[in-house]
């Protein structure tokens, strides 16, 4: 076999394994599109089962009247943002009523830690914002890993609306926004409650 036929073998078999990975990389490219649709299409499914239940409004709503009704004695200004965004709700301006529970979230647990020297020494120089407040929230063992990483984000949400205009969200995140938002401040509730009914037991 001389030098010229070696040649022409090397260039052939580089051809064919150059087509042969070029086939492979398009096929592979195809089976990621057909999952991504697979995937969106049974988003689309979930949705619309969501939409035919009705009533899914009508639920996050109640669940957010009989939120507020905890908070009217003792912390009427939640009350009244929760309304907000119950009202949000109805007129489906969804993301702007995340943003208000978000805003809820973070105004209670500034309550809760204001005072809390371990707190303090722990922000530094931090900002005591929502994402410091949950993180320290997790540190002070008052919530899981998992918590933490569904409350930030409802903290997401909030941050986009501020810096978007007419942000539209998926609905699919919507809906877990406004379930995790509650789900949040009833969390943070539990222990912001018992601190609070303590307290007014020692002015008393």
């Amino acid at each position: 076999m001389n030098k010229s036929t070696i040649i022409i073998l090397v260039v052939l078999v580089c051809v064919f394994l150059g087509a042969g990975l070029y086939f492979t990389n398009e096929k592979l490219k195809e089976e990621r599109q057909k999952r991504k649709e697979a995937e969106q299409a049974n988003v689309r499914l979930i949705m619309d089962s969501i939409r035919k239940q009705k009533g899914f409004s009508e639920v996050v709503k109640d669940e957010l009247k009989q939120l507020g009704q905890q908070f009217e004695a003792i912390e009427p200004d939640v009350t009244a943002k929760i309304a907000k965004a119950i009202q949000l709700i109805e007129i489906n301006q969804t993301e702007n009523a995340i943003e208000d529970l978000a805003v809820i979230m973070e105004n209670l647990l500034n309550d809760y830690y204001s005072k809390d020297n371990a707190f303090n020494a722990w922000l530094k120089n931090r900002r005591a914002d929502l994402h410091n407040l949950l993180s320290y929230c997790k540190e002070d063992k008052k919530i899981n890993d998992v918590e933490l990483q569904f409350f930030l984000g409802v903290k997401t949400i909030r941050n986009k609306e501020d810096h978007t205009l007419n942000l539209k969200l998926d609905e699919y995140l919507n809906a877990t926004g406004l379930i995790v938002g509650i789900g949040a401040i009833v969390k943070i509730a539990s222990f912001w409650k018992t601190k609070k009914v303590n307290q007014h037991l020692v002015i008393a």
